[in-house]
């Protein structure tokens, strides 16, 4: 136990010492979410292509991994799965406006039946404060409904204003976090 408490202790002045470097990463991730926000269409495409890349290199770790895995049982499966990964990165890849279309009118879908499903199960259970996650439940149903409605233009530019945002609040964590670790006693 003495021995977690003092790794422990380790680890927390360690970060006070860096928290220049925690605060330099919050501010840096800050305004490539504004930049990303400014700038939704390039943020976007430049979302999808990544999205691409990565979906790309799992399909091939996947296929990869099915030859390694010989005798195994379903190789035929994990080889399917792999391939079909990395068609859609390469789809992804190679038209990202198309990728962007289809992710967007996907996720508005999501948020219209995911909100739904959330907003009827909080008035059914009635859980502790079920109110907040029924207003949450109307919220993604409005926010899905205004995508659908906005689509095609909304691919233009939502995955780039969502990714933006992302970056904001990460970065606003990571600098509310150096301020605290430089006013703790090393």
């Amino acid at each position: 136990m003495k021995n977690i408490v003092g790794e422990f202790d380790d680890s927390a002045e360690t970060a006070h010492k860096l928290w220049v470097w925690y605060l330099a990463l919050g501010i840096a991730l800050v305004l490539v979410g504004l930049y990303c926000i400014w700038a939704e269409g390039a943020a976007t495409m430049a979302s999808v292509f990544l999205l691409g890349v990565v979906v790309l290199i799992a399909g091939v770790a996947q296929i990869v991994g099915a030859f390694l895995s010989r005798g195994a049982g379903h190789v035929i499966l994990l080889l399917m799965i792999g391939a079909l990964d990395v068609i859609v990165g390469l789809m992804l890849i190679e038209y990202p406006l198309a990728g962007a279309l289809t992710i967007t009118l996907l996720l508005a879908a999501l948020f219209v039946f995911g909100g739904i499903f959330r907003f009827v199960s909080a008035l059914w259970l009635q859980f502790p404060h079920y109110g907040w996650v029924a207003l949450g439940g109307v919220v993604s149903t409005v926010l899905g409904i205004l995508l659908w409605t906005q689509w095609p233009v909304s691919a233009l530019w939502f995955i780039g204003f969502v990714v933006g945002l992302n970056f904001v609040f990460a970065g606003f964590t990571w600098s509310m976090m150096a301020w605290r670790l430089r006013a703790t006693a090393a």
